[in-house]
């Protein structure tokens, strides 16, 4: 049995405790009807991407599809893709051997926490990084074989976060003590954004002596990159390795919105510097194919 769960598309206004309403209405919805084969979620497409990462942290071993869905196209205008994209999130709901979080969007499945929204006003709004998507939708449903399949497991629904985890993007001429000041703002973790695989100025308005400090007064700072595709390396260079000496934690391949929501999460379980770092370093849910081994080439069944 299906059952399509509406909730209130939140559009560039949701914020963290939506996904834990979200997260918790699921659970609700899987309680009430246990076997029902999916649950569809409507959403606006600006934070798409956030809440639908952050359900995939909180609502693991589901076993069943979660698909969140939208429109770029208001559904009053005649030519909207709303229409479309909802008919398929349910198709996937009901009929694919899918067991994870997903966004359905113009013919793609996307894992979440591989997902970036890339165009404001295409069709195409969402694009899958590093690897591909989980599958696409025509006539047929095909997937690809890195997808979680369906399962019985016992879901575990854990709806914990820390909201005082902040996204920093650096840019030339950024100052320093911007940093300090989001410290003394009560933030308990940071991801940075930075250039390239990772690069943060370590001249002219370095921001190691910030990092340092950050992490001395117990906050967790993570960096990661500004570029859509390929992967953190803090190694690769002096300045990268100039802030891992100081105590900041790579984000390896993960994007900085699911660097951003896994922290937080992590946050609102732990703030044991080894734990976190621990689980910083654990693939939960997909969001570091480099610890899974995924490539970009893919099988379709």
């Amino acid at each position: 049995r299906d059952h399509a769960g509406n909730l209130p598309a939140r559009l560039c206004h949701a914020q963290p405790h939506h996904w834990q309403e979200i997260a918790t209405a699921i659970k609700k919805t899987h309680d009430e009807f246990p076997d029902l084969d999916g649950i569809v979620i409507t959403h606006g497409t600006d934070t798409m991407v956030y809440s639908a990462s952050a359900v995939s942290f909180m609502v693991q071993d589901f076993g069943k599809p979660i698909v969140f869905t939208g429109a770029q196209i208001p559904l009053h205008i005649p030519w909207s893709d709303g229409p479309r994209n909802l008919l398929d999130a349910i198709r996937v709901a009901a009929f694919a051997d899918l067991g994870e979080t997903c966004i359905v969007f113009n013919g793609e499945i996307h894992r979440p926490t591989r997902t970036k929204k890339m165009r404001s006003d295409a069709y195409d709004a969402f694009d899958s990084v590093d690897p591909s998507p989980l599958g696409t939708l025509g006539r047929d449903i095909v997937l690809f074989e890195r997808r979680t399949q369906r399962h019985n497991l016992v879901p575990r629904f854990d709806t914990r976060l820390d909201e005082r985890v902040f996204l920093l993007k650096v840019f030339p001429g950024l100052p320093p003590e911007v940093l300090s000041r989001i410290v003394d703002m009560g933030y308990h973790g940071v991801v940075i954004e930075g250039f390239g695989t990772g690069n943060i100025p370590t001249q002219e308005k370095s921001l190691t002596g910030s990092i340092q400090q950050a992490v001395s007064q117990g906050c967790f700072v993570v960096i990661s990159s500004q570029c859509a595709f390929g992967q953190t390396d803090l190694s690769v260079y002096a300045v990268g390795r100039a802030a891992m000496e100081v105590g900041a934690m790579s984000a390896y391949d993960m994007t900085s919105e699911a660097a951003l929501v896994k922290l937080s999460w992590i946050l609102g379980h732990t703030r044991d510097p080894m734990r976190v770092r621990e689980m910083m370093m654990t693939d939960y849910v997909g969001e570091m194919p480099i610890l899974a081994g995924e490539v970009a080439v893919e099988k379709a069944e």
